[in-house]
């Protein structure tokens, strides 16, 4: 295996294997991965992080004050890694209308915000391969220090009430699997939401918890059916549906039948569980 150097501050280990270098086409069996080689960059929708690289030349043997120049590639690298990250977090969907570069643009204090995230993400230390150094930078979605509750915190809540039934012993559901294998327009969003053919609203962020949408978000998204199954994310009791359709200027949204959405929502149990966000959505990468 070929031996590498970690850089932490100003001093180096060796190292024999560093985990965080992640196989992109190992990863892509089962999660969402969305690639911008421009950026050397790509959006994980599964695992809710952006991880951007960097590689730049550096040979510790061409400067007599090599504490001053590793300090200097490591502000560099840093640097390029603020930029990638910042124009990558652009081409986050939002919903169906917007992706994040349009509120950015627009929208200044949105922009403040997001900036300060940047500056928060997690810079892992420098490896130095033969005469190169590399840089990874993580930005998550969720959490604390995540984008993605800038953009949840102002959702109007909705109760679903339309479909439940006064019967006992009614079906329920601790979690939805929605399979878009046949829609291969359908494209990842923070806004992901689910009508009936009447245009009904029967999930999407308006029904999920504040804590739940900020920590985990509106539903999880995996590449293969076999990985929704595997979810920690739902329960026991299982929903599957393949959709009618999908819709939306950018197709971020599904359509189910009346049927589907009648059986899925009869049970006043079930709308709880979808309050706590159970849906995971398989959506196979191009």
């Amino acid at each position: 295996m070929k031996k590498m150097i970690l850089f932490v501050g100003l001093l180096a280990y060796p190292l024999w294997a560093i985990d965080f270098f992640w196989d992109i086409e190992k990863a892509k069996t089962t999660e969402v991965v969305q690639s911008l080689p421009a950026y050397q960059s790509t959006i994980n929708w599964t695992q809710g992080k952006i991880r951007c690289e960097v590689r730049l030349p550096f040979s510790a043997n061409t400067s007599p004050n090599i504490g001053k120049t590793r300090a200097q590639i490591e502000s560099e690298v840093r640097s390029e890694l603020r930029e990638k990250l910042v124009k990558t977090m652009g081409y986050i969907q939002i919903s169906d209308l917007f992706l994040l570069r349009d509120y950015y643009s627009l929208q200044s204090q949105i922009r403040s915000e997001l900036l300060e995230r940047v500056n928060e993400a997690f810079y892992y230390p420098l490896v130095h391969e033969g005469n190169f150094v590399k840089g990874i930078a993580e930005l998550d979605f969720f959490g604390p220090k995540g984008i993605a509750p800038i953009f949840f915190r102002d959702i109007s809540k909705v109760s679903l009430t339309s479909y439940i039934q006064k019967q006992r012993d009614l079906d329920w559901y601790d979690g939805i699997i929605v399979d878009v294998f046949l829609y291969t327009q359908f494209l990842p969003s923070l806004y992901f939401r689910i009508y009936d053919e009447d245009n009904n609203l029967i999930y999407g962020p308006e029904v999920v918890d504040e804590n739940v949408l900020f920590n985990q978000g509106v539903c999880e998204y995996v590449a293969s059916l076999g990985a929704a199954f595997q979810s920690r994310r739902l329960g026991t009791k299982i929903f599957y549906v393949v959709p009618l359709a999908v819709r939306g200027r950018n197709p971020t949204e599904v359509v189910i039948s009346r049927k589907d959405a009648k059986k899925l929502l009869a049970s006043a149990k079930t709308h709880e569980a979808l309050k706590t966000g159970r849906v995971v959505v398989v959506r196979p990468n191009p």
